[in-house]
């Protein structure tokens, strides 16, 4: 049977060259950390606003209680601390305190529905998306480490460098999204079981702490997202495949368990506080999901350049059937595979399959695929390849981490050099209008408050529905108005009767600017995306 490096030789998987290990972090690091700035002040992602909106609650209301339970609250707890910390820095720079910004409770739950683009102060969005890069950061060094106890330093660095330049993880790493953060403790209840497996007490016992801390690992992943709680299959199937005694076996998964429940409530209270809630939330997801376009399966998403790509996914299928192969990590590749079985069983079936819901799986294709390398070019060696083991691996570890980082920077570069076009109708109102000029806005184009402080003119914001009355009563110099998507209003039928009107009464003012192209939907608990429609209009009078 085909081994792999003796354990004396991997029990530390370190490096004679840093420089090496130092590099591979510090381009994750800038591919995770440079787009953290991205849309400020405004999120440029759809989910955001669901993990900053529990933060708000959190900071509003000075309790643990995020009020929406789709997604559990560990993330969110995450940010709230991030922002609590930062307070006295706030009232420094800003003259004022934080938890006046935050926004007030008739303005953030209107009788339409949440507000679900007032999120303020803007740097709860920095927060959320500092603490994602760094969590997806640690989810590179975990790699590393896993794939080092495997195969060897050379499948550490390699695991690194296609974790690193993964464009399913770069592009998710910026980004508030839960799927992130359980990615991270996923890889960390892996990283525990593989010291589980392979370190002893001087009395040649298992190490109980090491299940001990997968079971706490597992219930963080169950805290950030729910369906992420599946890695603890992973350390039943573990510790089972140890050659232990029926009882210690035993002792080891009640250590696990408890450990998990615990971690699990404390990461996530709701699920016992408010399990009724909990189950409503995630009833509402689900119908969500079901009237969505159905996209391309978990399979042939993975399949594209921009999640894994077919030199990555092949690598990492090879890989999980060669762990099967070598003895010693077979139990590994068994406990992993379990994991992804129970993480997928529910979510195959399911028409509309978003890729971030697997995005824990990923590492596990990184490591899989570093490891194949290793074994594959070592068995090249011994058949007489001209090529040593480690420099053919390298190559063909650089053959495919190349296209995979030249994706990932495609994904990020956009984001980057884009501006919000509520940013720049701002910017073009703070250009062109003096202190003795008014401005009429539509509340429904949901521009920050603190964002129309920045312009010098006078500045009124009314609903859509009373701004046409308005206008016919008072004069104003400019407009800020957009396109109005009716599909989700309360009313079609008044509101389609009242558009018309308002067309006609804006129709006759010149376009002084015009930014974007998505239509704004009059739904406040709708997304409005960084390239809302936006226009600038000369008033000229009522």
């Amino acid at each position: 049977m085909e081994t792999l490096n003796p354990a004396p030789e991997i029990s530390r998987p370190r490096t004679k060259y840093p420089i090496v290990w130092f590099v591979l972090v510090a381009v994750a690091a800038a591919l995770r950390l440079g787009p953290i700035a991205s849309g400020l002040p405004y999120s440029d992602y759809v989910d955001e606003g669901y993990t900053l909106h529990q933060v708000m609650e959190i900071l509003r209301s000075k309790s643990l209680d995020v009020r929406w339970y789709g997604y559990p609250s560990l993330t969110s707890h995450l940010i709230a601390a991030e922002a609590i910390a930062y307070a006295p820095a706030y009232r420094y720079f800003h003259k004022r305190s934080f938890w006046k910004d935050l926004p007030r409770e008739d303005d953030l739950h209107l009788e339409t529905g949440d507000n679900y683009d007032l999120i303020t102060p803007p740097e709860l969005v920095f927060f959320g998306r500092f603490a994602i890069a760094v969590l997806s950061l640690g989810t590179v060094l975990l790699a590393g480490a896993v794939a080092g106890r495997l195969a060897g330093r050379r499948a550490g660095w390699m695991a690194m460098l296609l974790t690193a330049l993964c464009p399913a993880l770069v592009s998710r790493a910026s980004n508030v999204i839960v799927d992130t953060v359980a990615t991270f403790f996923v890889l960390l209840t892996l990283y525990w079981l593989e010291r589980l497996r392979f370190e002893r007490s001087p009395q040649e016992k298992p190490e109980t702490r090491y299940a001990i801390y997968a079971g706490l690992s597992a219930g963080l992943a169950f805290g950030a997202k729910y369906t992420a709680g599946a890695v603890f299959a992973a350390v039943v199937v573990a510790i089972l495949g140890l050659q232990l005694s029926k009882l210690m076996k035993a002792r080891l998964l009640v250590f696990a368990g408890v450990a998990l429940i615990l971690a699990g409530i404390w990461a996530t209270p709701p699920v016992v506080l408010h399990a009724a809630n909990v189950v409503r939330d995630l009833r509402v997801i689900a119908t969500n999901y079901a009237g969505m376009r159905v996209g391309p399966n978990y399979f042939s998403a993975a399949l594209s350049s921009s999640e894994l790509g077919i030199w990555l996914t092949g690598l990492g299928l090879a890989g999980m059937v060669s762990m099967l192969w070598i003895d010693r990590t077979r139990q590994t590749a068994l406990s992993w595979l379990a994991f992804v079985a129970v993480l997928l069983a529910p979510l195959v079936l399911a028409g509309f399959q978003p890729f971030r819901n697997v995005l824990p799986v990923v590492p596990v294709f990184c490591m899989a695929a570093a490891v194949f390398l290793i074994a594959a070019t070592r068995w090249l060696e011994r058949s007489g390849m001209p090529l040593g083991a480690g420099k053919l691996s390298t190559i063909l570890a650089l053959f495919v981490a190349l296209p995979l980082g030249s994706s990932s920077w495609r994904s990020i570069r956009p984001r980057m050099h884009h501006i919000d076009t509520r940013v720049q109708a701002i910017n073009w109102l703070q250009q062109h209008t003096t202190k003795e000029e008014t401005v009429l806005g539509v509340r429904e184009l949901s521009i920050l408050p603190a964002e129309w402080n920045r312009i010098t003119a006078r500045s009124t914001v009314v609903p859509w529905f009373e701004a046409a009355d308005l206008l016919e009563r008072q004069k104003f110099d400019y407009v800020v108005t957009g396109e109005f998507d009716l599909r989700h209003s309360s009313d079609p039928n008044g509101w389609s009767a009242y558009r018309d009107r308002w067309k006609a009464q804006v129709l006759p003012l010149p376009i002084q600017a015009d930014f974007g192209q998505v239509v704004t939907p009059v739904a406040p608990y709708l997304w409005r995306t960084n390239d809302e429609r936006i226009l600038v209009l000369k008033g000229i009078g009522p």
